[in-house]
């Protein structure tokens, strides 16, 4: 037989049954509440993706697009630095000729002064000598006719005429 204490002492011994920490319904509530949660998280983190691979594509795009631009335009700009040198040659070319030119322009205009005070002298000398031929035509009328003192005195009246011409090299 057993006694009290024994039978006491083995219900401390034997382990009662385990109490279910939750029943089933409440177990299947927590499943699907963490599988929604779940699903709402992982739904989030998928919208956000595609709409950061959205954006990727679009900043992708945008720098092709910017790259073609930025390609084409120093592609012009690289023709317009072998148009600025070439300008640049010419524009060198044709200051040097404007300077030659010049050059040779006050060179002829020189020359045309020097010609105009020849002209200017030969005018003064073709004067003088019309001048002293006409006193000299005048004297050979007068002695033509006998009149000899108006002779002379048409050769006094001219003599500074012909003394200009004669030592003018007329």
């Amino acid at each position: 037989m057993r006694s009290v204490l024994e039978t006491d002492r083995r219900t401390f011994l034997v382990q009662p049954q385990s109490r279910r920490w939750l029943s089933r319904r409440a177990r299947w509530i927590v499943c699907l509440t963490v599988g929604a949660l779940f699903a709402a998280t992982l739904g989030y983190l998928v919208d956000d993706q595609v709409r950061a691979h959205h954006q990727f594509e679009q900043a992708h795009t945008a720098l092709g697009v910017t790259n073609h631009r930025t390609s084409t335009v120093s592609a012009y700009l690289a023709g317009l630095r072998r148009d600025l040198a070439v300008l640049t040659v010419q524009v060198g070319n044709d200051s040097t000729a404007l300077n030659q030119d010049a050059s040779e322009l006050t060179g002829a205009q020189a020359a045309l002064a020097a010609a105009q005070a020849h002209v200017s002298q030969q005018k003064t000398l073709i004067g003088s000598l019309q001048n002293c031929l006409g006193g000299v035509e005048r004297a050979l009328n007068a002695l033509s006719v006998g009149k000899q003192s108006r002779a002379v005195a048409a050769l006094e009246s001219v003599s500074q005429s012909c003394s200009t011409a004669s030592t003018s090299g007329g």
